[in-house]
């Protein structure tokens, strides 16, 4: 019994224990309470305004339109055929580029160089003739003032002298074509271009009329597009459309429009300026066409659009209360139809109200801003 007693803790020790625990609770709840009622000093330096780019939302006419695919063509793109018939000594190469008037490829043009020479020396035999008979003629005129044989003998002679005149015209034609068909044996190249395909091999004997080569001029550009008969009411040659690919978008103008359906596929043919540089002959784009009546809409620039899970919105940029500051507000919107760089779109903004065009990714709603650049126009 007594042994039992002995072994058992001091009372003053268990309290002591107690206390140290009840401490540490408490010093860890103060330090909990004082970070979270924390408040820099008023000292503290605020975070930066985020520089942006602004443009201004206004009021536009806007027609409803459509999208619709094309092809991007060169307006010169030709297969060259022969205009004489030989044997086929050189041709250029696929990828060669050429200047206009330059060789794409010529033929053995050894017989017309023989025909050449024979047609040169007709012409020389007719032309001794002629002065031949010119002088014979001179003659026979001193005679015909005092003999009437004379005289007929003066006819014959000058009608012989017209005739060989004109068989020298004929001879002097046909050296000329012979000359033209030795021309056309170096076939040259039409306009600036590349050569893509080369159907002719050197050696092949070639017909009139049979293509060489392919030859395509890079620089001058458009885009073919069949569009729905329907959108021939609202564009015209000279309508501001959109052209764009997986990297790039342009405003450009309507070059031509063949007011003709076709009756099966109810499409007709447009054509779409577009300047060189990003794109390639062959790739397809999309072309947006108006195709409905137009209508004043609120639009902004389509650059001021942010789309983020699943939400489209602008930044709408005004002064903060009781500060000089801007402050970017955070405005849902729906987008509707486009005008060149500008999308129609409805939600909380009025005519004249600032948006920003650029550094809006990096935004949240309330931050402050400093406008680095205003009035932003379209592809600048």
């Amino acid at each position: 019994m007594n042994l039992r007693i002995m072994l058992r803790p001091p009372a003053s020790l268990v309290l002591t224990r107690s206390a140290f625990f009840t401490a540490a609770f408490i010093v860890l709840v103060f330090a909990v309470v004082v970070s979270i009622t924390y408040t820099p000093a008023a000292g503290a330096q605020e975070p930066a305004p985020a520089a942006v780019e602004t443009s201004t939302a206004r009021l536009q006419a806007v027609s409803p339109s459509i999208w619709v695919p094309g092809t991007v063509i060169s307006r010169r793109d030709s297969r060259i055929a022969a205009e004489v018939s030989g044997k086929l000594l050189a041709v250029a190469e696929v990828g060669q580029r050429l200047k206009q008037g330059e060789i794409i490829a010529h033929l053995n043009d050894r017989a017309l160089q023989l025909q050449k020479r024979d047609d040169e020396a007709n012409i020389k035999r007719l032309q001794s003739n002629l002065r031949f008979l010119v002088k014979q003629v001179e003659r026979v005129q001193k005679l015909a003032h005092t003999n009437n044989t004379a005289k007929s003998e003066l006819d014959q002679l000058q009608m012989e002298r017209e005739m060989l005149a004109q068989q020298l015209v004929a001879a002097e034609v046909r050296r000329d074509r012979t000359l033209y068909d030795i021309e056309r044996s170096h076939i040259r190249a039409p306009f600036d271009g590349v050569v893509v395909e080369r159907l002719l091999q050197p050696g092949e004997y070639i017909d009139t009329g049979d293509v060489v080569v392919r030859l395509v001029n890079l620089d001058d550009i458009e885009v073919k597009v069949q569009a729905p008969v329907s959108v021939s009411r609202f564009v015209d040659e000279g309508s501001v459309v959109n052209v764009k690919n997986d990297s790039v978008s342009v405003a450009t103008r309507v070059r031509r429009l063949v007011p003709v359906g076709d009756e099966r596929s109810r499409m007709l043919e447009v054509r779409v300026g577009l300047e060189r540089g990003g794109w390639v002959i062959g790739e397809a784009v999309r072309v947006e066409l108006a195709n409905g009546a137009a209508a004043k809409r609120l639009t902004v620039p389509r650059d001021a659009l942010i789309l983020r899970d699943r939400e489209m919105y602008v930044y709408k940029v005004s002064a903060a209360e009781n500060s000089e500051q801007s402050i970017a507000r955070r405005i849902a919107v729906t987008a509707g139809a486009g005008a060149g760089d500008y999308i129609a779109v409805n939600g909380d903004l009025r005519d004249g109200d600032t948006v920003v065009v650029r550094g809006g990714e990096r935004l949240r709603d309330g931050q402050t801003v400093e406008v680095v650049k205003a009035d932003w126009v379209a592809n600048s």
